[in-house]
């Protein structure tokens, strides 16, 4: 398959993704079975997200298909059966207060529990990866769904909200002595989530809300999101010059992009809310 610095048009991003429709559908098993059949053997980290992107017709499914290459970006050596989920947040101020997840070590491996309070398409992920501890005793395990002791709760939320979302529950959940996974590059994770979230907002953006040759200015910035990506250390000028493009294109299709759909005016905010970080680097 031809790389993504190599096109010249955006009809050629396209024809070779053969993507032919986009989901059009709220409901978040649409958009999953649609990616596992379209994208999940994608073997180029952008080329998934853009092929997520092109796929998806609301905010919602573009995070989801950015997201999933941020993971396996940032956790290679894993293996993937569908969609995973890095779950880092914990609330101790609730009343009881959850407590964090934390690990023992035991003769043949660890128990591990504790509570997460986010995560992504909690209803449809088949892997979740968790921070077990803190400082400098932390560590990472990929836990498949289907793992005694832990449990999923989910709840409605304002943003994203056709995405499902809730928390995960870990009680006593017992992995061997070599189950901690590589976790060098987490210390990139948020830099890289939003820039792949970046590459399939530029795809969706290009194929349902511009024409012609606004969509090929849009595959220059693709190829240039994709280049940034492939360095080790992020260039930062490159990273600040490519925001402040995507933020411009989030303004050109709000008026058209809200009026299709309602909950564009919260969920916009997936774009625009990590401008600011990104300058301020």
């Amino acid at each position: 398959m031809r790389s993504l610095g190599s096109l010249q048009a955006w009809s050629e991003l396209e024809a070779i993704l053969g993507v032919t429709a986009s989901v059009k559908s709220a409901k978040e098993d649409s958009y999953r079975e649609l990616w596992l059949s379209g994208v999940a053997q994608q073997n180029d980290l952008g080329l998934m997200a853009v092929q997520g992107g092109l796929l998806a017709d609301r905010l919602a499914w573009v995070f989801v298909a950015g997201y999933q290459a941020a993971l396996r970006r940032t956790f290679p050596d894993q293996a993937y059966s569908g969609w995973a989920a890095f779950a880092v947040s914990e609330d101790r101020r609730g009343d009881p207060p959850l407590p964090g997840v934390d690990y023992q070590r035991l003769e043949n491996g660890f128990a591990i529990s504790g509570h997460k309070t986010w995560v992504a398409a909690v209803n449809s992920v088949e892997h979740l990866i968790i921070k077990a501890g803190a400082g400098e005793r932390a560590l990472y395990f990929n836990l498949p769904r289907s793992t005694q002791g832990l449990e999923f709760s989910s709840r409605p939320a304002s943003f994203l909200g056709e995405m499902s979302q809730g928390s995960a529950h870990l009680s006593e959940v017992n992995l061997g002595i070599d189950a901690a996974i590589d976790a060098r590059a987490v210390a990139q994770f948020g830099q890289r989530e939003a820039l792949y979230i970046y590459l399939a907002f530029l795809a969706y953006a290009g194929r349902i809300w511009l024409r012609d040759g606004a969509q090929d200015d849009c595959l220059i910035l693709i190829q240039r999101l994709d280049q940034a990506l492939a360095e080790s250390h992020l260039p930062l000028a490159e990273v600040k010059a490519l925001d402040i493009a995507v933020q411009s294109i989030l303004s050109t299709i709000a008026p058209k992009a809200g009026a299709a759909n309602e909950r564009w005016a919260k969920d916009q905010r997936l774009i625009s809310m990590y401008s600011p970080g990104i300058q301020q680097r």
